[in-house]
């Protein structure tokens, strides 16, 4: 009996399950793509990759990676929740 394929459809389909990034990813309150900006980004080169922080609704504070499209607009790549940290600690 063959080894099995750690790359089989069934690992690579769970995988995506667990995956928090991707063009999947909705706008929430305070994302660059919420409200999508009338304007474009035009100096930047498609393609191109660039990090916003936000406080979201909950008081949480969130990283998202957007990248700029061909159009010139913005998909959210990957979103990331970070600790609450008090008092510096």
């Amino acid at each position: 009996m063959p080894a099995r394929n750690p790359f089989h459809k069934r690992s690579r389909s769970s995988f995506k399950r667990r995956r928090t990034d991707g063009p999947g990813l909705e706008p929430i309150p305070g994302s660059m793509t919420y409200s999508q900006p009338r304007t474009k980004l035009t100096k930047s080169p498609v393609g191109s990759a660039f990090p916003h922080d936000f406080i979201d609704q909950y008081g949480q504070q969130v990283e998202e990676t957007y990248i700029i499209q061909p159009d010139r607009s913005l998909i959210i790549a990957h979103r990331r929740y970070k600790p609450i940290r008090f008092f510096g600690v």
